[in-house]
């Protein structure tokens, strides 16, 4: 099966989605009040993505129960961040629900191994791996192309490592997700015509940290490896930390809300809107290309690539601080 076809027919599958969701949103009031701008992206990434999965896939690839459970636990999470868009939770009430997900999850999901940890510290690291991505990737969408611009280059960085590391289940189930963000993103750039919503980013986040643990990256000759998802995903934690850090050094909460993101600082500098995520995008584009040229080992393309990444980052944040 040609990967690049299953990009596309989750290509094609999404502008259907988008536009039945799209219309259906506007029809029940299922947008956001201010712009009117239907919240049902993340519901058409999700369906047009595992179902083209699911279709191509049948037959052709034995699926692990572990990996399943991702799957349905992703989709559940979906649903709950959905009514948490018609209902707008708490953030008490959302912390806790998460934190019972999570460690439903980590019941029946595959979590981190690091052999020479004890396995409870293996779930540990697991539990605040799952909270820590899928909030940074909540935490992001605040700005229209953004998160999925973001998530679309981790997607794209996945699939190019699975492709690397021969692993036909994740190669085949990335190609399908980026086929699906990719779609999304056309629509979601500014001005955007439809929203991902809490269900979307959730949803994204919580899939690259849980199916980021599926990769054997390291090998006996390259065990630094390990590090490419968090390379891969080092934009999103940046911000966080970023975000955090500048809250706590103004004396507020990390998790209450704030214009502490690099993005929104971006725009408070002047700097327009398109040029932002421009920034964002090739800034996200370096970290990912690190996360892919690790896989190979200490190499000159690796070193050049994860230097400008951390040159760029810092002149960022350093101008932004």
């Amino acid at each position: 099966m040609s990967y690049f076809f299953l990009f596309l027919s989750s290509f094609i599958l999404g502008a259907v989605f988008l536009f039945i969701l799209g219309k259906i949103s506007l029809k029940f009031n299922l947008f956001e009040p201010k712009r009117k701008v239907p919240y049902a992206g993340g519901l058409a990434i999700a369906f047009s993505f595992v179902i083209c999965y699911v279709l191509f896939n049948s037959g052709n690839l034995t699926i692990p129960p572990t990996f399943l459970w991702t799957l349905i636990f992703a989709f559940l999470l979906l649903v709950i961040e959905f009514v948490d868009d018609l209902r707008d939770f708490s953030l008490k009430s959302r912390l806790v629900i998460q934190i019972i997900f999570v460690f439903l999850f980590l019941l029946y999901g595959k979590k981190i191994q690091i052999y020479f940890f004890p396995s409870w510290l293996n779930y540990i690291f697991s539990f605040f791996w799952i909270m820590g991505i899928t909030n940074a990737f909540n935490l992001i969408d605040i700005g229209d192309g953004l998160c999925a611009g973001v998530s679309l280059t981790a997607s794209l960085s996945f699939l190019a490592v699975s492709l690397i590391i021969g692993n036909p289940l994740l190669s085949s189930l990335f190609a399908s997700l980026s086929g699906a963000i990719f779609i999304f993103l056309i629509f979601n750039l500014p001005p955007a015509k439809i929203f991902m919503g809490n269900s979307g980013c959730h949803f994204l986040g919580f899939l690259f940290a849980a199916l980021s643990m599926y990769g054997d990256y390291a090998t006996l000759d390259n065990p630094v490896s390990f590090i490419a998802p968090i390379l891969i995903l080092a934009f999103p934690i940046i911000d966080t930390t970023f975000v955090v850090f500048a809250r706590m050094k103004r004396g507020m909460m990390p998790l209450k809300k704030s214009d502490d993101h690099i993005f929104l600082r971006l725009l408070a500098t002047g700097v327009n809107i398109k040029k932002a995520l421009f920034i964002i995008y090739f800034v996200s584009l370096l970290w990912g290309l690190s996360g892919i040229f690790i896989v190979f080992g200490f190499n000159p393309v690796f070193l050049i690539t994860v230097i400008l990444a951390c040159l760029f980052t810092s002149k960022i944040i350093f101008e932004l601080a």
